[in-house]
């Protein structure tokens, strides 16, 4: 056994004007494993500024749960949608994670002195530890919200929206 993960799956980069999602699953709001039962499963039509969080401090945000599928968009409709046999969790901002977390030395003190970047990063996750909340001071999530490490497999199909008919 050795420390838990904080997710399983992966994260890259799209240019900037892959600006709209749709997808089915948990929302509209953000939800995480212990965090999405005031959150319920539909279909959504949302832009990817709308996904940040300005909290206080800057952190990992706007994570939607339950997944059945995501697609990200351009103004015209193309891109890509995100489909796979398992529930999944996605998120995308203008934001990279090492711009919201930058570490033990917490340069980035307030999410107002943030400035977007020029793309847009997207998460695709088949599991994600839970936030916990249980207190404000750095509590773990429970036992049943954690991710504890070992073996994981992930299947999923990136498709081009515009193949789709």
């Amino acid at each position: 056994a050795g420390p838990s993960l904080f997710r399983f799956g992966f994260r890259f980069f799209t240019p900037k004007q892959y600006n709209n999602l749709v997808y089915y699953g948990r929302g509209p709001g953000e939800n995480y494993p212990d965090r999405k039962d005031a959150s319920f499963v539909g279909l959504y039509r949302q832009r990817v500024e709308e996904q940040f969080y300005p909290y206080i401090r800057p952190q990992e945000n706007g994570t939607k749960t339950d997944i059945r599928w995501w697609q990200l968009l351009d103004h015209r409709g193309s891109g890509m949608l995100v489909d796979s046999d398992s529930l999944f969790s996605a998120s995308a901002l203008h934001y990279s994670q090492e711009l919201l977390d930058d570490g033990p030395v917490k340069h980035n003190r307030h999410s107002r002195d943030l400035e977007e970047e020029n793309f847009t990063q997207c998460s695709i996750d088949l599991l994600q530890m839970g936030v916990a909340c249980i207190n404000a001071w750095g509590a773990l999530p429970e036992k049943q919200y954690m991710l504890p490490y070992g073996d994981y497999s992930f299947t999923c199909s990136i498709l081009d929206t515009n193949k789709i008919y």
